[in-house]
């Protein structure tokens, strides 16, 4: 107590600086070198490639089967949509045919009835009888053709 009121609490704690001082550790910058950081990374490296490799091919794999399966959900699918167009277009030509077919069987029809129309001019039971068969030719038209 005598010495701590002599030397006062400043010159203490100067003491206990300079003490300190004296056995402070080395930096890790002194100790630990560039080349000592590159050499530790590559053995970290080296130690983890061939695991690191494995679970990338693992991955890799994984998302090739995934792909696969994608890709054959999608080949279905798009094969059945052309199916489903193909027979669409089949409908839709065969249609067109048939009212290609009338069209014309209706062109032929006409024709013929108004010239044999011209013919019996003056026959009001010849015409009305061709009246009648152009009514059953157009019925036979839409029915069959």
């Amino acid at each position: 107590s005598r010495q701590h009121s002599r030397l006062g609490p400043f010159r203490l704690r100067s003491l206990a600086g300079t003490m300190t001082s004296m056995f402070r550790a080395p930096r890790a910058q002194d100790l630990v070198t560039d080349e000592d950081v590159k050499t530790w990374v590559l053995a970290a490296m080296d130690a983890t490639m061939p695991a690191l490799l494995k679970e990338c091919r693992e991955v890799l794999l994984f998302a090739m089967q995934e792909h696969k399966k994608v890709l054959a959900e999608q080949t279905v699918i798009m094969r059945r949509t052309l199916e489903e167009q193909s027979a669409q277009m089949i409908r839709t030509l065969e249609v067109q045919g048939r009212t290609v077919s009338r069209l014309i069987a209706f062109g032929g029809l006409s024709g013929i009835c108004s010239a044999l129309w011209k013919d019996l001019e003056g026959d009001r039971k010849a015409q009305y009888s061709l009246a009648v068969g152009y009514g059953l030719g157009v019925f036979v038209i839409i029915l069959w053709v």
